[in-house]
């Protein structure tokens, strides 16, 4: 199962359950255990939250789920932003962020704000 899942949704919080949805639904299908599963919930959350704080008005938000063969998902959050401008990673929700997910990144080009979330099935440590 390694076929992207893509969805588009308004930047808008009423549409952020749709993608909490669909990365519910890819977690179950992958056998993510239940507290994994509500760790990647959470963080996809917390992703749309940042993306629509900085989002123009009557953008979208583009997700991709792009689940691998070995267990692990990887999920591309992206919507055209005011100021291109990076989120701060000293925050409390990028450490929030790092402490539900494996990794995460983000990057911007021009003004489009892209954020990467990897996880696998496994449970996530954090590195003291």
């Amino acid at each position: 199962m390694t076929t992207p899942i893509r969805l588009t949704t308004p930047a808008s919080p009423s549409w952020v359950v749709l993608i909490r949805t669909a990365t519910t639904a890819v977690c179950a299908r992958l056998d993510f255990s239940i507290d994994r599963l509500d760790d990647l919930r959470l963080a996809v959350d917390e992703v749309a939250s940042l993306l629509i704080k900085s989002a123009l008005p009557d953008s979208v938000i583009e997700c991709e789920l792009l689940p691998g063969d070995d267990g692990q998902l990887d999920i591309n959050l992206s919507t055209t932003t005011k100021t291109g401008v990076l989120p701060p990673t000293n925050s409390f929700s990028w450490t929030v962020l790092t402490a539900l997910v494996d990794d995460v990144t983000a990057t911007v080009d021009a003004n489009r704000l892209s954020i990467h979330l990897r996880a696998s099935a496994s449970e996530h440590t954090i590195d003291a």
